[in-house]
Parts: structure tokens; sequence; C-alpha cells
């Protein structure tokens, strides 16, 4: 197993990206935080891993709030007693042009995508160092942190800032076994990206369009986002840090 004695801490576990690679950890031998602000449904994830034979914990999280995201980290080491992968992938998304942004919406998106990341990391980062193995953290971004896109500044701004944010972080820890890197999914089927197209006037054809525009000529999966973020936390990626990369079906090659 790749992650056998591995602890993993996940943020945004309860659905999409989030939860298939817990379910997809958990297969590979690691013991999984799931940690959401959903409890009904995080604590739904932690049961199928359970019922899989799997080791799993649920955490309540609000990744905005720097004391939520430290008792977290607290709450795995009590559990766990170590914290070998932190898993920041909680994110929010904005579809507005600026001029359309509220301020309180500005502050929520930089907030939960790049604000979360800083103080899970800050907090993750001094237990990872007391650790002989060190540690792997992973931040997920989007295509959107390395493409623009039209409508979305504040949502590519934040993502953006999540890619530079975890190359940062790999050059200051490259040589204490710490390796931090960033996912970037392209068009992914999940229920955020379901409800989006179940909003538009004829869903059917949002759907078609979404497909379209993707170079591989489908959507990406969050089993084929877990598989990228499994190869990127696990030892066979023991030489790669600071990777921005893209699971995109060829969006960011255009």
């Amino acid at each position: 197993m790749q992650l056998a004695d591995k602890t993993a801490l996940i943020t945004g576990a309860a659905m999409g990206i989030g939860r298939a690679c817990a379910l997809r950890f958990a297969e590979e031998g690691a013991q999984v935080v799931v940690a959401d602000v959903d409890a009904e449904a995080g604590r739904s994830v932690v049961d199928e891993i359970r019922g899989d034979g799997g080791e799993a914990q649920f955490v309540e999280v609000d990744v905005r709030r720097r004391a939520d995201n430290e008792r977290m980290i607290d709450d795995c080491r009590d559990a766990y007693g170590r914290l070998d992968i932190l898993f920041c992938n909680a994110g929010i998304t904005l579809p507005k042009t600026l001029p359309e942004t509220a301020d309180d919406e500005i502050d929520e998106v930089i907030d939960v995508n790049v604000k979360g990341l800083m103080y899970a990391a800050r907090y993750a980062i001094p237990i990872m160092l007391e650790q002989e193995d060190g540690g792997s953290i992973l931040f997920t971004a989007s295509k959107t942190g390395l493409v623009a896109q039209e409508d979305s500044p504040v949502y590519c701004a934040s993502k953006g800032a999540a890619v530079l944010l975890a190359k940062a972080l790999a050059l200051d820890y490259a040589q204490d076994d710490i390796r931090v890197n960033a996912l970037c999914p392209g068009v992914i089927d999940t229920p955020m990206l379901r409800r989006f197209a179940d909003a538009m006037p004829d869903p059917e054809a949002a759907w078609r369009e979404y497909e379209q525009e993707q170079p591989i000529g489908r959507l990406g999966t969050p089993e084929e986002c877990a598989e990228a973020a499994l190869w990127l936390v696990s030892d066979h990626a023991s030489f790669i840090t600071g990777v921005a990369l893209p699971v995109d079906g060829g969006f960011t090659a255009m």
C-alpha cells in the first residue's frame, strides 16, 4: 500500500475531489482525518471508509478560522500521533466580474482559498519538522491558478496565490523533507459543477458546452484527481516538490 502507516488530513473532504481523495488514501492504507464544514456529509465519508475496513476520523472545521485549522491538526495528532500528509483541498468559487463583487465576497474567497491554506500550513510545518521523515503538503489550486478565465478574477487571483504559496514553501523546506505541491484540476464532474449547470436556463446544453470546451472531449472525474493527488503525496513522488500539476484534460496546453 502506498500510504501504509501514514496519517492524512484532508479539508473539504465531504464531497467531490476531497471525498474521492479521502476514500483513495484510505484504500492505500492511510489513517484519514476527514475535515469539513458539513458534519453530516463528512461523517458519511468516515462511515464509508470504515465500512471498507479503513481507519478514519471526522473533524468539523471552518478553514476561514485560524483556531479551527489549528484545532483540526491537534485533533489529528491526538488521534494518530503524527501528521504525514496535509491536503488543503477546501475551496469556493466566485463567478462574478470584479465590479459586481462585494467586499464580503472578496473576503470569503481569500479567507477560504488562501488564508485557510496559510493557517493550516503554518501550524503543520513545525510539526512535520519534528518528525524524522518530514511530511507532504498539497494544496488544491485550479487550472485558473495557471491560466485566467473570464468573469472570475477574484477566484483566479486566489488560486494563483495557492500555486505560488506551494512553490514558495517548497523552496523554504526543500532540505527538510517537507514537500509542497499544488493540484490544479480542470473542469471536474463534481456536485458543485452540477449545481451550477442546474441553475442554467438549459442545464443539458450547459453540460454539453462544458464537455465540448475540454480538449479531451469530456469532463474529469474526482477519482482521476484523487489518483494524481495520491501520487503527489506518496513516496513515488519523493523528488517532486514545488510543482503545480494540471489535471485538466489538456486545457492549459491550449
